[in-house]
């Protein structure tokens, strides 16, 4: 049953993902204390996205599949926080990830190898890129600091984009998706990109991060999803025990649909046996009943998630139902083709 043994199993997976990056940021304070006297940043070099290093990849294998051919549809994977301010040698501090540090690689694989499952499924093409995203510090220190030195992660990303299309696409339909920071730059990402690319996107997954009515208006290229078949449209959802466990720098935001019953309304659907997910129409978040909050709380991020947010289960809490979905919108568009 689900509601004892998946939140126990979550917890752990939990543990397992974000302890090791909040001891990493205990000892990056107690480094930054001995070495960072001075106001000197450093900024890692921009990704060479025709180095291997610089990406995970996966395709479907044809010995373990019994097929050859092309995959169906590719997903573009962008990654969530997952790496802390740190410091150089020399003393400079860095607010960036940095793909040429294995510390760094070794924080994102959970998450790409989470993601790869959930959305690749063995099935499709799976292309994450390795980009300068900004430390969870970032994040903690809040808009104005996200805002300030996010785009030269979004500069990553786009480039990253675009060296795919141009040298691994190979013109299949493909799959956004992201989760927190992640989640950000696939909005960007729908925003900007030209209708000949919008073309082929099956959907946009922009997991734990907003959309508001203003950009919707701006850029009519931004569709949020109403059902679980619709293609082109862009998902987005953020999970609490109630609304005044909310993010400030992730919501609010002025979409949300039910990952369960791939709704907009305020229909309570199951998730198990013990847990309902109900899209809160006025706030448009996911309210979740049922978990207990303290199994997946972390004091040392409470600034950013405080007792009741679910952020960092939004892929874990709803993996079936977004595994089922990704391949449900790749066959829909493939019929519509």
């Amino acid at each position: 049953m689900f509601s004892s043994v998946q939140s126990k199993s979550a917890a752990r997976l939990l543990t397992a993902l974000y302890v090791p990056a909040v001891l990493s940021a205990a000892l990056a304070v107690s480094s930054c204390r001995n070495h960072c006297g001075g106001t000197d940043t450093f900024i890692p070099a921009p990704p060479d996205w025709s180095d291997a290093a610089a990406w995970y990849i996966s395709t479907p294998s044809g010995e373990n599949t019994g097929n050859t051919a092309s995959p169906a549809a590719d997903i573009f994977y962008i990654l969530p926080t997952c790496v802390w301010d740190w410091t150089t040698e020399d003393g400079q501090s860095c607010r960036y990830s940095d793909y040429t540090r294995t510390d760094h690689i070794e924080a994102f694989l959970p998450s790409v190898e989470l993601a790869e499952d959930i959305f690749a499924q063995g099935q499709y093409g799976f292309y994450c890129p390795y980009y300068r995203q900004i430390s969870l510090n970032v994040w903690m220190d809040g808009e104005a600091a996200v805002e300030e030195l996010f785009p030269l992660s979004m500069e990553d990303v786009s480039a990253a984009f675009d060296y795919y299309l141009d040298n691994y696409n190979e013109g299949r339909p493909f799959v956004l998706a992201g989760f927190s920071q992640g989640g950000k730059a696939v909005v960007e990402l729908v925003k900007h990109a030209p209708a000949e690319v919008l073309g082929r996107m099956v959907a946009a997954y922009a997991i734990g991060y907003r959309i508001s009515d203003e950009e919707v208006e701006q850029y009519p290229q931004l569709h949020p999803a109403t059902d679980s078949t619709g293609t082109g449209t862009i998902i987005s959802y953020n999970s609490v025990a109630s609304p005044e466990a909310a993010c400030a720098v992730l919501s609010p935001s002025d979409f949300c649909i039910n990952p369960v019953n791939w709704t907009t309304d305020a229909v309570p659907a199951a998730l198990n046996d013990s847990v309902t997910v109900t899209v809160d129409t006025l706030n448009h978040l996911l309210i979740v009943d049922g978990l207990d909050p303290e199994a997946y709380f972390l004091p040392s991020l409470s600034p950013m998630f405080p007792l009741g947010n679910y952020h960092l289960q939004e892929l874990t809490l709803y993996q079936e139902h977004l595994r089922r979905n990704t391949a449900l919108r790749i066959g829909n568009f493939d019929l519509q083709q």
